[in-house]
C-alpha cells in the first residue's frame, strides 16, 4: 500500500489504518521541500475522510496543510536575500486560507470535539495571527486553548500547554510586554526539563520535545539579537537549542528545518552583538 511517495493511497484509507497515515504525514511534512507535494495529498485524503464522519481527523488534516505552508514560510525566510517571496507568499496566503477553514469547521463542530482538539485549533488560530503581526489576537487565541487545556486530567493531554505556553510568552515579547513574556519564557523552557509533562514529552517523543523547546529560545533570541542588553541570555538560547537538536542516536539532520532557523539567528547575533 502507498505510492511514490511512500504514503498510503487516500482511496485506501480506513478508521483502522488512519492514524498511521496521518503519522506518516506528519513525518512526510518535516522533510525539506516537501509540502507542495503535500498539501494536494492532504487535499485528496481529506476527502476520504470526510466520507469516514472523523472529525478530528479533520481538524489534524486541516492543521498539517497550515504547517506545510509554514514550512514554506520557514524554509524562504532562511534564506535570506535569496528567498524566493513568491512562495513565501503563497505560504501566507494557504496559512491564512487554512486558518479560516479551520476555524469554521471546529466551531460548527464543537460539540463533537474534545478538549485538545479544540484547544490545539486556538493554538493555529494563534499562530496564524503571529505571522500577521496581531500579536493581541494571537495573545487571546493562546489564551483560549490554554484554558481547555488545563481542564486537561492526563498528561497526554495537559503536555499541549508547553506549546502554546512558549508561544504566549513570545506574543507578550512582540507586544512590549518584555517582562512578562520573557518571565514566561524562562519557566515554560524550565518546565521542559523539570515538570511532569515536559519528562513525559522528553521521553515519549524526543523530536518534538527539542523542536518545541528549541523554538521559544529560537524565536526569543531572534527578538533580542541586536540587544546588547540581552547578549547572555541570546547565547545561553541559542547554545541550548543546537545542543538538543540531536536525536539520541545523533541524527541532526531530522531537524533540519529548525537547525536552518537558527542559524540563521545565530549569524543576525553575530553580526549586532558584541
Amino acid at each position: 500500500m502507498g505510492d511514490r511517495n511512500n504514503l498510503a493511497r487516500p482511496e485506501e484509507i480506513t478508521q483502522e489504518n488512519l492514524t498511521a497515515i496521518l503519522v506518516s504525514i506528519g513525518i512526510k511534512r518535516e522533510q525539506k521541500g516537501s509540502s507542495e507535494t503535500l498539501i494536494p495529498y492532504i487535499h485528496k485524503v481529506r476527502e476520504f475522510v470526510e466520507k469516514l464522519g472523523n472529525k478530528a481527523a479533520i481538524v489534524q488534516l486541516l492543521e498539517e496543510e497550515f504547517l506545510c505552508a509554514q514550512h514554506m514560510v520557514m524554509e524562504e525566510k532562511s534564506k535570506g536575500q535569496e528567498a524566493d517571496n513568491n512562495r513565501l507568499n503563497e505560504g501566507l496566503s494557504i496559512m491564512e486560507d487554512t486558518s479560516k477553514a479551520l476555524k469554521e469547521y471546529a466551531e460548527a463542530n464543537s460539540n463533537e470535539l474534545d478538549l485538545v482538539v479544540r484547544a490545539r485549533v486556538f493554538r493555529f488560530l494563534g499562530k496564524s495571527e503571529e505571522y500577521k503581526a496581531k500579536y493581541e489576537e494571537s495573545e487571546r487565541y493562546y489564551r483560549q486553548g490554554l484554558d481547555l487545556i488545563h481542564q486537561c486530567t492526563k498528561i497526554e493531554e495537559r503536555f499541549h500547554r508547553l506549546e502554546i505556553e512558549g508561544f504566549l510568552s513570545y506574543s507578550l515579547v512582540k507586544q512590549g510586554k518584555i517582562e512578562e513574556g520573557l518571565a514566561l519564557a524562562v519557566k515554560v523552557l524550565e518546565d521542559y526539563d523539570n515538570s511532569d509533562e515536559g519528562k513525559w514529552l522528553k521521553e515519549k517523543n524526543y523530536y518534538t520535545w527539542a523542536v518545541w523547546k528549541s523554538g521559544i529560545e529560537i524565536r526569543t533570541a531572534e527578538h533580542f539579537a541586536k540587544d546588547n542588553k540581552y547578549k547572555d541570555m541570546v547565547n545561553r538560547f541559542l547554545s541550548d537549542a543546537e545542543d538538543i537538536l540531536k536525536m539520541p542516536d545523533g541524527n541532526t539532520e531530522v531537524f533540519r528545518l529548525r537547525l536552518d532557523e537558527l542559524n540563521t539567528v545565530k549569524d543576525l547575533a553575530r553580526e549586532n552583538i558584541q
